[in-house]
């Protein structure tokens, strides 16, 4: 005899055999064992789950001699013939390739003749969503009220094909598509019963792969018995499907996590020279992060999702943020379909990775709604860390005396003092936000006076004497703006040409310069600047280096609190000890 298909020979034979569709089949069962037969069936649902397979149980059951329940007893002569697809009384029609009007009259001068040996006899049309609508209007007075002794199966993979009229005159059973864990145990079934030593890793992989459809999973079974000699490894399926390990889509994820696009395109680098195909690469790494994004949002869920050891998944999930997973599944999906069409599916795949790893790269919601939620999550480490504005403590900065901001505030500098930084890196960075320079400079860099800025009442205001109110200032800004205070009370003031104050922020946090550098927030801050000093001034922000200790709350004279503020005196204890410029 001819070799059989794993899917052909291994196809159930009864309703408990069907898996995955348990809904459907015990609804049939029930309807046989109390003889409540309909006229007219629809099977419909994605391949490969069971409808045609469903029909022939069902015909046999419906013609079985020996049936003493609602399961075919599988050993007279009518449930072998339909086994064998040799019983003339079910008859399979293919709508695809049958699916004229002229067909569709013969089979309707044929339903008039009796069964020849069981009680029914059963049209099974397979694809009926290909008939013609001239087709289904010849077909519908016989679907309607057929005789007595006639039953149509029609089946399905797209019922909203199927006419209205055609699918109210049937009672519809809707196939789902079968869960991985659900097929993984049935390959086990059929391949112990074939002979065939299978992988645990290698049944999850294929399982995975067939996307709910079991035939799908039987034929790559087969495939993978010819491949490894009725042994099937995870590397053999690996090579049937051309999908990578799934270590390899761990350590990509990884990668995007880290934001770091060099690795990642390294990674896309080895799968072009393994061979790999780059677009289904592309939708494995979608449904790999799908699954970080369930584990994400509600731990422990994934179900029937037969991927590497739940803990991994954990792991790799932890290292996320929900919109950057929501944002990386969205580009790969969409970089799949593009890499379809393009000429160079690398390119299309490799650009989609980097916007993935770089908020900053794109102007759609979700790159400017991930920003957002960095710049808080930032922000909040920042607010927990901050140390409290009316506690802070003397201001010192470890260098030796700097004659250029001295020569620029128009002090004597000595000939013989040198202007180098006592402790190792520079203390102020370059002026573009975050970058900072790695050479000895100065700590104060001279800059003009800005065109417009008032030279005030005459009175050259010293830095010393900015030092002196700079923490009354961050207690004062405390009460109206508590996180602009928080942010510059780790800041300090380092320079001041006439009513120009150049503010150093410390290293590390250049994502909070972009918020005390909003216009509402600086005016107002220039402002308290005002109230507090005098004159009309004006703000600059620079990144420093160097250790840093703040300016202390000043004492201030009861007259001064009650001039600009109403208030009564404040008593704090005031520190000999201050170090200054």
């Amino acid at each position: 005899m001819a070799y059989l298909a794993l899917y052909r020979e291994w196809r159930p034979q009864t309703f408990g055999d069907i898996v995955g569709q348990e809904h459907v089949t015990r609804t049939l069962r029930n309807a046989v064992d109390a003889g409540r037969i309909a006229h007219a069936y629809l099977f419909c649902g994605p391949r490969g789950t069971g409808k045609t397979t469903t029909a022939k149980v069902l015909a046999k059951a419906l013609n079985c001699q020996g049936r003493s329940g609602p399961e075919p007893c599988n050993l007279c002569t009518v449930c072998a013939a339909i086994t064998e697809g040799l019983s003339t009384d079910v008859i399979e029609v293919d709508a695809a390739s049958n699916r004229g009007i002229d067909e569709i009259r013969d089979l309707r001068e044929k339903v008039k003749f009796m069964p020849s040996s069981g009680q029914f006899r059963i049209y099974i049309i397979d694809e009926v969503h290909m008939l013609t609508n001239e087709a289904f209007n010849a077909l519908l007075k016989t679907l309607e009220e057929p005789p007595q002794h006639v039953v149509f199966i029609l089946a399905t993979t797209e019922p909203h094909k199927v006419p209205l009229t055609i699918l109210s005159r049937c009672q519809r059973f809707d196939f789902r598509r079968i869960a991985p864990e659900a097929i993984a145990g049935r390959l086990k079934e059929v391949a112990a019963g074939a002979g065939i030593t299978v992988e645990e890793e290698a049944l999850r992989l294929i399982a995975r792969a067939a996307d709910g459809g079991l035939r799908d999973a039987l034929s790559i079974l087969d495939q993978g018995a010819a491949l490894g000699e009725m042994k099937i490894t995870a590397q053999d399926v690996h090579n049937i499907l051309g999908t990578v390990r799934t270590d390899f889509l761990n350590s990509m994820a990884g990668r995007l996590a880290a934001g770091d696009s060099g690795a990642v395109l390294r990674l896309v680098g080895e799968l072009t020279g393994m061979g790999k195909d780059l677009r289904l690469f592309a939708g494995e790494l979608a449904a790999y992060l799908r699954v970080l994004l369930l584990e994400k949002i509600s731990p422990g869920a994934l179900g029937g999702e037969l991927w590497d050891d739940p803990s991994i998944i954990a792991q790799n999930a932890v290292e996320f943020s929900i919109e950057r997973l929501v944002r990386s599944i969205d580009l790969m999906v969409l970089a799949e379909q593009d890499m379809k069409w393009s000429s160079m599916p690398g390119v299309v795949l490799e650009i989609a990775l980097v916007k993935a790893c770089r908020w900053e790269i794109g102007d759609d919601l979700s790159a400017l709604a991930g920003r957002v939620t960095e710049l808080e999550e930032k922000l909040d480490k920042f607010m927990e860390r901050a140390p409290d504005a009316a506690a802070v403590g003397p201001m010192t900065i470890k260098k030796q005396d700097n004659p250029t901001a001295r020569r620029d505030m128009g002090q004597d500098v000595p000939a013989e003092t040198a202007p180098m930084m006592e402790s190792g890196p520079a203390a102020v960075a370059s002026s573009q936000p975050g970058q900072t320079s790695g050479l000895q400079e100065p700590l104060a860099i001279a800059f003009e006076r800005p065109a417009g800025i008032a030279e005030g009442d005459g009175k050259e205001i010293s830095l010393e004497r900015v030092v002196d109110s700079w923490g009354n200032i961050i207690v004062s800004l405390r009460e109206e703006k508590p996180l602009m205070s928080a942010v510059l009370s780790k800041a300090a003031p380092l320079q001041v040409n006439g009513y120009s104050l150049l503010i150093g922020l410390p290293e590390g946090e250049e994502l909070v310069q972009g918020l005390v550098e909003r216009p509402e927030n600086k005016k107002y801050f220039e402002g308290l600047l005002g109230k507090f000093l005098g004159g009309k001034w004006q703000t600059r922000y620079q990144i420093y280096q160097g250790e840093l200790q703040l300016p202390a709350c000043r004492q201030a004279p009861a007259a001064e609190l009650d001039r600009r503020f109403g208030g009564g005196e404040v008593m704090l204890d005031d520190d000999p000890e201050r170090t200054l410029f």
